[in-house]
C-alpha cells in the first residue's frame, strides 16, 4: 500500500526574492553563514524584504548600497529553512518590493 503525503503548504515567502547578507553574531539561525535583509518599519517592527524577482532585488542593493548581499530564490524546497531563519531572527512580517527612496512597498504580508 501507498501512503501519500500531503505537500508542504506555500509559505507567502514562496516564488520571492530574498537578500541574504553575512551576519557574524552567534545564536541567530543562519542559511550559509547569512540571514535575509531586513527594514524596520514605523511600528519599530523588522520586516523581511521580498523581491517578486531579481530585477527588483538587485535594483534595491544598488540603491541601498548593501554589501556583499547575495539575492536568493526561495522556492519549495528551501521555504521553511527561509522561514524559520526570518522568524527566529526578529521579522514580524514581510514587505513585497520596497523602495528604499520612496519607502513604498508593492504588499505587506504577515510569515506564515
Amino acid at each position: 500500500m501507498q501512503q501519500h503525503s500531503d505537500p508542504a503548504p506555500q509559505s507567502v515567502l514562496n516564488g520571492l526574492w530574498l537578500l541574504l547578507v553575512k551576519q557574524e553574531e552567534e545564536g541567530s539561525v543562519k542559511i550559509e553563514d547569512q540571514v535575509p535583509v531586513m527594514a524596520k518599519a514605523g511600528n519599530d517592527m523588522n520586516y523581511v524584504l521580498g523581491f517578486k524577482n531579481a530585477a527588483n532585488a538587485r535594483k534595491f542593493l544598488q540603491e541601498s548600497h548593501i554589501d556583499n548581499a547575495e539575492p536568493r530564490m526561495v522556492v519549495t524546497a528551501n521555504q521553511q529553512n527561509f522561514l524559520q531563519c526570518a522568524k527566529v531572527n526578529g521579522a514580524a512580517g514581510l514587505l513585497v518590493d520596497y523602495d528604499p527612496t520612496s519607502r513604498a512597498y508593492a504588499k505587506a504580508s504577515e510569515l506564515y
